[in-house]
């Protein structure tokens, strides 16, 4: 029997906001991927607004940031507490391994945190700087172009956050395998 059957309300609710939460950030995220960041490189796009497209990558960048760590963190929460509910010290073999899955989870989905300060740092900077060019060459009643770095920093940006929605999606199917598909996982509570 899937093990969400033999849980109590509390872990039942934890495990449905964790899942829904995880699948809910892999979904943001790569949709900034395969929407926002390819429609900027779409060649048919008309070159006024070709030319502020790192304006309009940091307006999609400030807001995901805004949005997708809160969730993510409370996501990995709702795990956590469904893993740390489970049976404690002496429990079964399955249930250890159940635990250890949504600890898993967990990580997984907060780890869209240090992704981003570490593995997307330097190409964020460089996108955020392009744009704050962008603005002052506007300001300045300058034309402003898109230039290759740009286009090539959005590719890269692309690519790294593609990587980025991976995490939670993966979460996203451990829970779903700990909860719906481990039939090996005896009552758990």
């Amino acid at each position: 029997m899937p093990a969400l059957v033999n849980l109590s309300s509390d872990v039942r609710i934890a495990a449905a906001l964790g899942l829904c939460g995880s699948a809910w950030c892999s979904g943001a995220l790569m949709c900034f991927t395969f929407g926002g960041g390819s429609a900027l490189l779409d060649p048919s796009l008309p070159a006024a607004a070709a030319a502020q497209a790192s304006l309009l990558w940091r307006q999609l960048y400030l807001r995901r940031k805004a949005k997708i760590p809160p969730v993510g963190v409370c996501t990995a929460l709702a795990f956590a507490y469904a893993a740390y509910k489970l049976r404690k010290p002496h429990a079964l073999k399955a249930i250890q391994r159940t635990r250890k899955t949504l600890a898993l989870a967990a990580l997984l989905t907060v780890s869209i945190v240090p992704y981003t300060l570490i593995i997307m740092k330097h190409t964020n900077a460089a996108l955020l700087a392009k744009s704050t060019m962008a603005e002052e060459r506007s300001k300045k009643g300058l034309e402003t172009i898109l230039d290759a770095g740009t286009k090539e920093l959005i590719k890269k940006w692309n690519a790294l956050n593609l990587g980025r929605g991976t995490l939670p999606l993966l979460a996203t199917g451990l829970a779903l395998y700990a909860f719906f598909f481990d039939e090996q996982t005896p009552e758990l509570l």
